[in-house]
Formats: structure tokens, sequence, C-alpha cells
């Protein structure tokens, strides 16, 4: 995906005004209620983001798990997708190293890992089953091509590296997670959807984005891969739903606190 997009009129390098992308989210953690229509609370899901012990070099991490009765049902079903990334001053944005989709539930794991070998300048790709047999595949790199992973692109995207969000648009947006798969588009709705959609959402505040894209459907096991969720005005997951989740159905996390370093703990609920 290259750094203009044609038709949308992006720019994948463009520096937002204001404080530096380390400035917005470094120590940010988010927490979630997840839910579906039997069991309104049935896990929870932490998104964070740090800096490790080799200077320079960040962690973000987007965890989730089930509990209470649906955990027993579910074989302690556990996710996890974690990004290693680092800051690029001059574009003020982040860049992926290496990222790692991990599904565990009944005592057995999937994974998924993605290296971002700049230095040789190559994407190396590894997928492991439930049964323990991996998969291996390589793809040349291209220059002049921005690579993200999700969590490097949620961060991305949030602080204004594609532009502003606009009601109405839609972005063409790069992900380099599967072979073959190099771009998702994320559709900010109209006044008109996102009213309708508010009026019916129980608890409408802090609600004034709508946004719709999809996903690759194994990575949030789910038939259609399709997510919808909101923003605030200042462009926080305020809530998601996944939709068409196996053993769910459409299944949504509704933020409940939010934490950055130097700033007072707000509560949405």
């Amino acid at each position: 995906m290259c750094l203009g997009f044609p038709g949308n009129g992006l720019k994948a390098d463009t520096v937002p005004a204001g404080g530096s992308i380390l400035e917005h989210f470094l120590g940010e953690t988010l927490q979630y209620h997840i839910g579906f229509w039997l069991f309104p609370h049935c896990g929870e899901a932490k998104t964070v983001l740090f800096e490790t012990e080799k200077p320079g070099i960040y962690r973000a991490s987007m965890e989730g798990r089930t509990s209470g009765f649906v955990d027993w049902l579910l074989g302690h079903y556990r996710y996890s997708y974690v990004s290693f990334l680092s800051f690029i001053p001059e574009r003020d944005r982040f860049r992926p190293l290496r990222f790692e989709l991990t599904k565990k539930y009944s005592g057995k794991q999937n994974r998924r890992d993605v290296v971002f070998d700049y230095a040789r300048g190559e994407l190396l790709f590894s997928e492991t089953d439930r049964s323990g047999t991996t998969k291996k595949k390589q793809e040349p790199m291209r220059e002049g091509v921005v690579y993200e992973d999700y969590l490097t692109l949620f961060y991305n995207f949030r602080h204004g590296s594609y532009g502003p969000l606009e009601r109405g648009k839609t972005y063409h947006l790069p992900l380099y997670i599967h072979e073959k798969m190099n771009f998702i588009d994320l559709s900010v709705a109209p006044v008109e959807e996102e009213e309708k959609a508010r009026k019916e959402e129980n608890s409408p505040a802090n609600k004034a984005y709508l946004v719709r894209f999809k996903v690759h459907k194994e990575d949030v096991s789910s038939r259609s891969g399709v997510i919808v969720g909101w923003l605030d005005s200042k462009a926080v997951p305020v809530k998601g739903t996944i939709k068409d989740v196996i053993f769910f159905g459409d299944l949504w996390g509704d933020l409940i606190s939010r934490k950055v370093i130097g700033v007072s703990p707000q509560t949405f609920i």
C-alpha cells in the first residue's frame, strides 16, 4: 500500500498537529466489559501501550478473556494481539516490528506471527494451528510502502496519521497480517446513519463517530469479519461490536475506563 491512496486523498505520512503520538498514547490503558445477547457481561478486555526494557522499542497489546459461566463453557477462552513497535519521530507514527496473535481455549492454541524485517526487506508469516503444525511463508517488502499491523494501525489512525475523522468518508488503510491481504476499508458513517444508530444505543453518551470495517474472519473468530464501533470526539474507541462471532453471535465490548499517564482516569459507566 503506497503512501498516497488514490480516491481518498490520504497520505500515510501525514504528521498531525499537536502533541506527538507518544505523548498521546504511551501508558494509555483501555478496559472493556465484553458481552452478548444472553450474557451482557461475559468477559473483560484490556488494551495497553508501554515502553519495553529495550530503548526505542514499545509493546502494545489487546488481550481478552471470558469469565464466569461462559468461561467454563468455552474452555477458558483467551485471546491476545501483541505488537512490538518503534516510533518514527520525523513522521510522528508507529512502525510494526513483530506482531503476535494468539487464541487459546480448552488447553490448546492457535498462533499467527508476522515479522517486519526492514533490514532484509522481508515479511515473515508464521501460523501454528491447534495440533502444533506450523506453516511459514515470506513476502518481499516493497519500497515506498507503509506497513501496519492491527495495533500500530489502531494508534496511528487515532492519532490522525491518515487525516482527520470525517463523516461519510472511507479510509483505505494498510494492514499486513495475512499473505496477499494488505488493506482494510474503514468507513465513517454519514450524519443520518450515525444519528439513527445512536438512538438505538442504551447509552448514547460519548458516541461521536460510527465506524465500520471488515477484517480477516479467522482473526476475530467471526463468520463475516465485520466490526462496527463507536469513537468519541477524541477518537477513543468507546464501543465495538464484532458481528457473527462463533459461539456468541454479535459480541460487543463497552469501554469502562481509560487511564493515561499524568491524566486523571476517565470512567464510562
